[in-house]
């Protein structure tokens, strides 16, 4: 049991880093100072774990990691020691404009959550309405095509390219 425990943690961990280190298409093109100096934002965050991992290993100036649940930010606060930089926050993925200054982040990560957002094309101008000129949305799920086609509508209403997209 402890084995599958740890399989899964590091799992998270490649994930997280493989999000934060590569800004392009080619896994050999890694940027290990990506998110250095830069403003995070992370939507739906649960138990933080990769937030805490992020926030600890890029250098990241400002990551603030968020989620809708008050239990998952309790949880985050439990279980993760303070690290610079770092703050849990009880946010809604659909209030993002409301709840942060236009043009605040450097980034807005969503690492596994976005399928299940209530309106994906609000998550969207949402997390656009908070990127700096030139940031990025950073997004890894398992979208339905359906999905996939809106946030691409979205991104194109908002003068946004996509710069990379994998569809396995």
């Amino acid at each position: 049991k402890d084995s599958s425990v740890w399989r899964m943690q590091m799992y998270g961990a490649a994930l997280y880093w493989h999000m934060g280190t590569l800004p392009g298409a080619k896994a050999n093109e890694v940027d290990t100072d990506m998110l250095r100096g830069k403003d995070v934002l992370e939507v739906a965050c649960m138990r933080g774990g990769g937030s805490r991992y992020l926030a600890e290993v890029t250098g990241a100036r400002r990551f603030v990691a968020t989620d809708k649940e008050q239990e998952h930010i309790d949880a985050c606060l439990r279980l993760h020691s303070p690290v610079d930089g770092l703050e849990f926050q009880v946010v809604d993925a659909m209030d993002l404009a409301h709840a942060f200054a236009a043009e605040s982040f450097d980034y807005v990560l969503c690492v596994q959550a976005a399928a299940w957002f209530d309106d994906i094309r609000r998550f969207i101008h949402g997390a656009c309405h908070v990127l700096r000129p030139g940031g990025s949305i950073l997004l890894c799920d398992g979208l339905q095509r359906d999905h996939l086609k809106t946030i691409l509508e979205s991104l194109e209403e908002l003068g946004m390219h996509l710069e990379v997209e994998d569809d396995m």
